[in-house]
């Protein structure tokens, strides 16, 4: 390894060189070099995170006692060996390059849109997340830059732990409406399963070429209606995978969305509007889009039970992509307005949400980049606003409305 033998460097606990009389000019007034010194190395070694001072050549020149827990070298053996000791193989060719041109830029400090994260390389051998901010400080020709390091393994494993609780909330919401749909899926899939009975008997009792014929054409429409119904079903109870993101086309989803909470609540009383401009698609997983969309319009139709009209629309504006959802049900009240969005908060009876809908909806929408709104005042109806940025690499998609979700 790199740094001289022990015996050759200085014997010092996290501070490397003795601080110069100008560099402790503004200091209180403390007796001694020495004591200003120790001083300086217990400040240093109370700090919670790991700070590392290096000079142009790179080569440690002080390392305080959080350095010393997370990397396993003492302050002795750490100063005067390069830093890329402290850094995995793969990583120290892009970090030596990026060092030495912030040693050339003459920027003060770089924290990177807050930190970057990196990964440290223990003296055993193993490897550990963190995040680093750099700052340099220049005087009479000399350069030197400090480290200041976290490490973030475990803030990671809570994060991973959280998104994993998050994705297992979610596919519960998923099933729970999937249980209300039920009953409306055995009626919309047993519809066309009678006139498929009934055609095919008259194929088989008739003798008409041309009529038989006729009822062959009829029967592959419903097939395909039952076929689209399933597929939607299965779309939406598929569990989020990881896999990167893609165009998604939000008409297509939007008019499955409507077609799915439609049946889950039997809504044979709401008349639904689909006023769908041309939009281009969003960069997003496709179950997760169609899981927020429906869970809002199956709400804007558990407010009409009475009957009534939710218009859906979506268009442009500006660089983002806008989907309206306006029912004309009950309206919100303003002091449950502003806890629409809180998990489990809920106004409905035990058989008919959780409070985990919104909550979700907000979740994935700003995943994307998004916004989510709600206005609305005691019956007046709702209207919830959904926007995602656009992409300027984001190919521009016609409407695409699901085949069994128009106007009722």
């Amino acid at each position: 390894m790199a740094g001289g033998s022990p015996s050759a460097r200085p014997r010092v606990t996290g501070i490397a060189e003795e601080p110069r009389e100008e560099e402790t000019a503004n200091m209180e007034p403390i007796p001694g070099r020495e004591t200003s010194r120790a001083l300086l190395a217990a400040v240093l070694d109370q700090v919670g995170e790991a700070i590392i001072s290096i000079g142009e050549d790179q080569r440690i020149r002080m390392f305080n006692k959080r350095a010393e827990q997370l990397f396993g070298y003492s302050a002795l053996e750490a100063v005067g060996r390069s830093m890329d000791e402290l850094i995995p193989p793969r990583f120290r060719t892009a970090h030596a390059r990026h060092v030495a041109t912030y040693m050339a830029s003459g920027e003060s400090s770089r924290r990177m849109g807050g930190r970057a994260q990196i990964a440290g390389l223990r003296r055993d051998g193993s490897e550990f997340a963190a995040e680093a901010a750099i700052s340099r400080v220049a005087r009479d020709g000399c350069v030197i830059a400090t480290v200041i390091i976290q490490d973030i393994s475990e803030r990671l494993k809570q994060m991973e732990a959280l998104r994993a609780s998050q994705a297992r909330l979610v596919q519960a919401e998923k099933m729970a409406a999937i249980g209300a749909m039920a009953s409306g899926i055995g009626h919309e899939i047993n519809n066309p399963l009678y006139a498929i009975l009934g055609m095919a008997e008259a194929i088989r009792d008739g003798a008409d070429l041309e009529s038989s014929r006729k009822h062959g054409r009829s029967i592959i429409t419903q097939t395909k209606r039952i076929a689209q119904i399933v597929r939607n079903l299965t779309e939406y109870a598929r569990p989020a995978e990881k896999h990167d993101l893609e165009p998604v086309n939000v008409n297509e989803k939007l008019g499955a969305a409507a077609a799915m909470a439609r049946r889950s609540v039997l809504s044979d009383h709401v008349q639904i509007n689909l006023d769908l401009g041309p939009v281009p698609g969003i960069r997003a997983k496709s179950e997760d889009i169609q899981q927020a969309l429906f869970n809002v319009i199956r709400n804007a139709i558990q407010a009409m039970e009475s009957g009534g009209v939710l218009d859906i629309r979506s268009h442009t504006e500006a660089d983002q992509v806008v989907i309206q959802i306006r029912d004309t049900g009950t309206g919100i009240p303003a002091e449950h307005l502003k806890r629409i969005f809180d998990p489990f908060f809920t106004t409905k009876g035990p058989d008919a949400g959780d409070g985990l809908g919104l909550f979700i909806v907000r979740q994935i929408v700003e995943k994307y980049g998004g916004t989510v709104a709600f206005e609305s005042a005691p019956n007046e109806g709702t209207l919830c606003t959904i926007q995602f940025p656009i992409e300027e690499t984001t190919e521009r998609r016609k409407p695409n409305v699901a085949q069994d979700s128009g106007n009722r």
